[in-house]
């Protein structure tokens, strides 16, 4: 089956996913992700992409972020990958590719599933078994959340704000959301349709975005099987 064209919409949130080639390791030393990050944050500024939340994991990274136009997102990524190889390369005294494939990603409906997804990606260390309590995990934008340090380059989105009407309130709020469980359900939906590519959202909304793609927002449902006579 041919592959889905990637959906990016400007303005839209959208759920980042790249992943080491045979999810080996990515990253060996904290200079490693610290340069990631460095990359990351310029290449951002650069293709107009405001990164919301991020994680970097032993072998695969998530964002979460919104594009100003619809090349933002790839040749962030593309810029990113490109420079973070160069210097795993060279690091480690090999050649070829350390991806696996391209990133994948999945456009969100902000009111019902941003939120959900930046919850997610914080608590993803917590979920590997890498740490007890997310603000453990040094790499991830949870502790700039909680207001435990603050990462100049990061873009709270309008849904974090609404969390309160101060700094303190926004941080405690978002400590209390995050600390709640996760059920399986929640943790099933954002990861299947990241790897798979849909967009994550109500029926409305899937409609309201099929009107601006050239593409099918949603896996169609198999027709009635044809009535064998027997």
């Amino acid at each position: 089956m041919a592959r889905l064209p990637r959906l990016v919409l400007s303005g839209y949130p959208i759920h980042i996913m790249v992943c080491g080639n045979n999810r080996q390791s990515i990253f060996f030393d904290d200079a490693e992700k610290r340069s990631y990050l460095e990359w990351l944050r310029d290449a951002a500024r650069e293709y107009e992409l405001l990164i919301h939340a991020y994680v970097l994991m032993p072998n695969h990274v998530h964002i979460l972020a919104t594009p100003k136009n619809e090349l933002s997102v790839a040749r962030t990524m593309q810029s990113v990958g490109r420079r973070y190889a160069q210097l795993f390369n060279h690091n480690h005294q090999r050649t070829g590719t350390i991806w696996e494939g391209r990133f994948k990603s999945c456009l969100l409906e902000p009111e019902s599933f941003f939120l959900m997804t930046q919850k997610f990606i914080e608590s993803n260390p917590v979920r590997a078994g890498l740490v007890q309590k997310p603000e453990d995990w040094l790499w991830s934008s949870y502790s700039h959340h909680i207001g435990a340090e603050t990462v100049s380059w990061l873009s709270d989105h309008s849904l974090y704000w609404a969390l309160g009407n101060t700094p303190f309130e926004r941080q405690s709020e978002w400590q209390r959301l995050v600390l709640d469980s996760f059920n399986k359900d929640q943790i099933e939906t954002v990861s299947s349709h990241l790897l798979k590519g849909w967009p994550l959202g109500s029926t409305s909304f899937l409609k309201q975005i099929a009107t601006k793609v050239a593409r099918p927002v949603a896996k169609r449902t198999p027709g009635r099987p044809l009535k064998r006579e027997v």
